[in-house]
């Protein structure tokens, strides 16, 4: 097992970092195991903590897995945003100063691709998406961890500086979270950005999942969980202009769209607030309290259906659900996960075990109770397709919170 350096703050680049809550040795959420060959004698499984910067106050992973940890094993692995904002957040790129017709949109991952299709409808006919082949990564598959290592080296940047002209718009959806380091890897992307060009992201907002207390959030692959007040940190320490930050609201984690411009900013880098931290101790307090108050909650949740009869089910076996049963111990309530992508039914889950099922399997297996850690999106669908086997008086119970 490969050894993690100290880790310094994605922010700031402080090595001043608190650990609050340590959650023991974890596997990957996307190291599924084959039923047949794996076994847990050869299961990896590595540190993982989460805290604050004492300097700036930015909610991260402390103990953090290494990329070679994080690499996908399998290439059919793919993971969904909600988009249901992106209509509105064309319309207003739109309408940004100094933006034409002619304006070129250039978007840094395959995320980039639904917004950039919106632009194309309203007349901006002048962009593109980096591929994953322009980044030249040697080993496959490889994900998100991958890419944002790629983006925030030197070579690379200047690689694709001779296929992608500069962006008037440069569009980083979702991958910010998942940089080692925030702050290089956005200076290593104005690269590609034009002099007066403006750089948007768009970030999960953490704050509703530390108030509520939806443990399973933590993920290897997320090392910053940012908030408004920490994004304006970020502005800070890479000298950008906020233009401006929208919050969009969703169930679990609301959506912020972030806008930085470069050109002419009157920031001072080293003006981040040495006492931002007090509100990330209190936050990070309440959340490490509750991990032991929510174990202790849903096991006697189960164990009353248990109790009863009942057998138990974990509905879509993604990194939530893997986090849910690792995180609160629940492996010996649960007789398996439900999930129908045919690449993952009869596999184990990552640190449980437990084997993957199709949901057709549900009466044949006497299941009426399933935990879901869908998204709402997905769950209304799945209400829908298996209507029959709910109208026969099974429950779907909601494993996160919404407030």
């Amino acid at each position: 097992m490969k050894q993690s350096q100290p880790s310094k703050c994605t922010v700031c680049q402080s090595g001043d970092l608190y650990t609050s809550l340590s959650l023991g040795m974890q596997p990957p959420s996307n190291r599924f195991l084959a039923a047949e060959s794996d076994s847990a004698t050869t299961e990896e499984r590595y540190p993982l903590s989460l805290g604050y910067c004492k300097q700036c106050g930015t909610i991260q992973l402390v103990d953090r897995m290494p990329i070679e940890a994080m690499r996908p094993r399998y290439g059919w692995l793919l993971y969904n945003e909600p988009e249901g904002h992106l209509d509105d957040v064309a319309s207003k790129l739109k309408d940004l100063p100094g933006i034409s017709a002619s304006s070129r949109f250039v978007g840094v991952t395959y995320k980039d691709k639904s917004t950039m299709g919106r632009m194309n409808k309203l007349g901006f006919a002048n962009t593109a998406c980096i591929s994953e082949g322009d980044l030249e990564c040697q080993t496959l598959p490889f994900g998100l961890e991958t890419i944002q290592s790629a983006l925030s080296s030197a070579p690379t940047i200047a690689r694709l500086q001779g296929t992608y002209a500069k962006a008037d718009v440069l569009l980083v959806r979702h991958i910010v979270e998942h940089a080692s380091d925030a702050s290089a890897f956005i200076r290593s992307l104005r690269g590609l950005l034009a002099p007066n060009g403006y750089m948007m992201f768009e970030l999960p907002d953490s704050e509703r999942i530390f108030r509520v207390g939806n443990h399973a959030f933590i993920w290897e692959e997320h090392i910053s969980y940012f908030t408004e007040a920490s994004v304006r940190q970020l502005a800070k320490a890479v000298g950008a202009e906020l233009v401006w930050l929208r919050r969009y609201p969703y169930p679990y984690e609301d959506s912020l769209i972030v806008l930085f411009r470069f050109a002419g900013a009157n920031v001072d880098a080293a003006e981040l607030l040495s006492t931002s931290h007090v509100t990330s101790v209190t936050v990070l307090a309440e959340f490490t309290t509750g991990l032991n108050a929510s174990r202790t909650k849903w096991r006697k949740k189960l164990e009353a259906y248990r109790a009863r009869g009942e057998k138990i089910a974990v509905f879509g076996a993604g990194h939530l659900a893997a986090k849910f049963i690792n995180f609160y111990e629940l492996t010996d309530l649960i007789n398996c996960v439900i999930d129908d992508h045919p690449k993952k039914i009869g596999m184990l889950m990552p640190g449980s075990h437990l084997p993957i099922v199709p949901s057709t399997e549900l009466l044949a297996k006497g299941i009426r109770v399933c935990v879901s850690t869908l998204s709402p999106e997905s769950e209304v669908k799945v209400r829908g397709k298996l209507a029959s086997y709910f109208e026969t008086g099974a429950h779907l119970i909601p494993a996160f919170a919404a407030a």
